[in-house]
């Protein structure tokens, strides 16, 4: 733990500067840590390389580049639908005996993270970026934090499931109760711009909270389907790329839909 605790908050200071200090820096760093996320899951998931790894990059470093000269949902979704197309192509024309599971790999590391994190690049770039970021990122940050924290000292009663055997129920409530302090902070920063009231705010990163431990838990059952603790070594004691974006993937999309929904996007 005390070795963790430095290197987290290196890395909360690193992606706080990226993201704020322009637009340019903040694509960037989103774009190598898709990239790298990307890579991760393909690992784990095939145990080995192939041509399908260059279609998923391919993806993600498109929707970087669209998002730059500004995409919209239309490019994104042919951009998608182009990498789909893709694999299936490849995965027919190289078809072999008990090769076809790979494309069916290389289909699920596309939409689990690489769209996810092509939506984003999307959002980064936006004028109002920073309302689905914020949410989306101090939620998961502290929803992660409270769970941690209630469900190793207090915690006595674990989900029901396998999939995550150390997190607890009395854990995950406390993380979605431990975000709606989130909404009072996001009230009072951006109430000036945004119409939204106090409830609203509380409501979103109430959904963002419980989005993102859903993430944590998808990015779980993936591991334990392929046997493996982290996504990679890259950070250390911290696993990989997507072992910290897990949360985030899920909460800042649906950030960005709840406040597209009211209205204020």
């Amino acid at each position: 733990m005390k070795q963790r605790i430095p290197l987290a908050i290196l890395m909360v200071a690193l992606t706080l500067v990226c993201c704020l200090v322009g637009p340019l820096p903040r694509l960037a760093f989103l774009l190598l840590c898709g990239l790298a996320a990307t890579w991760e899951t393909w690992t784990i998931l095939s145990r080995g390389h192939s041509a399908y790894v260059l279609i998923l990059l391919g993806f993600v470093l498109c929707c970087g580049i669209l998002s730059l000269v500004g995409m919209n949902l239309m490019g994104y979704m042919v951009v998608f639908f182009l990498a789909v197309h893709l694999i299936l192509i490849r995965g027919v024309l190289t078809y072999r005996e008990g090769a076809g599971r790979e494309a069916l790999m290389a289909l699920t590391a596309l939409v689990y993270p690489a769209s996810l994190f092509g939506a984003l690049l999307y959002i980064s770039q936006l004028e109002r970026w920073l309302w689905p970021f914020a949410v989306g990122q101090l939620t998961a940050w502290i929803c992660d934090s409270a769970a941690l924290i209630v469900g190793k000292k207090w915690g006595k009663r674990p989900l029901p499931t396998p999939v995550s055997p150390h997190k607890t129920v009395e854990g995950c409530v406390a993380g979605a109760v431990a975000a709606l302090p989130t909404g009072l902070l996001c009230w009072a920063l951006f109430r000036d711009d945004c119409p939204l009231s106090l409830g609203a705010w509380m409501l979103i990163c109430l959904l963002c909270s419980s989005w993102g431990q859903l993430g944590d838990l998808g990015a779980s059952l993936v591991k334990r389907a392929v046997g493996a603790k982290d996504f990679s070594n890259l950070l250390g004691p911290h696993g990989g790329i997507m072992d910290k974006f897990d949360s985030m993937v899920f909460s800042i999309p649906l950030a960005y839909l709840c406040l597209r929904i009211m209205g204020v996007m």
